[in-house]
């Protein structure tokens, strides 16, 4: 009884070593078959020809998708660096308007020309209506 235990045991431990380096065998050759473009010669290839350039093209679409989407995002950041530069510009900007247009800078400056400021109130012209020759 022994030796039918250990002839079991033999045959179990060779099957599954056979079934290793046969699927080993197939993935490596069919490896070598893609590699070589041996496998596009077989039949099944010749009929899934427009299928296999149909996933080249997709592939090709998926690339060129994902540098547009690269480029676009590129634009968009340098875009709104442009309009943080140029709302900081217009904040400046519009506070040296502001201080410039004050009623004593325009004096002082209107002062250099030779132009004062009036201390005299504004007076108001009255026109009557009546009109005689």
């Amino acid at each position: 009884m022994e030796e039918k235990d250990q002839h079991i045991t033999n045959q179990d431990v060779a099957k599954p070593k056979k079934k290793a380096g046969k699927g080993k065998k197939i993935f490596s050759q069919a490896f070598y078959d893609v590699l070589g473009g041996e496998f596009l010669a077989q039949d099944w290839a010749v009929r899934q020809i427009s299928f296999i350039l149909f996933l080249a093209a997709l592939a090709l679409v998926y690339i060129a998708n994902t540098y547009y989407t690269e480029a676009t995002s590129r634009t968009i950041d340098r875009v709104n660096r442009e309009i943080k530069e140029l709302q900081y510009e217009y904040i400046y900007g519009k506070s040296a308007v502001m201080s410039e247009s004050k009623q004593t800078e325009i004096a002082r400056k209107l002062e250099k020309r030779g132009l004062k400021e009036s201390v005299d109130p504004v007076g108001k012209i009255v026109v009557s209506k009546n009109k005689q020759p």
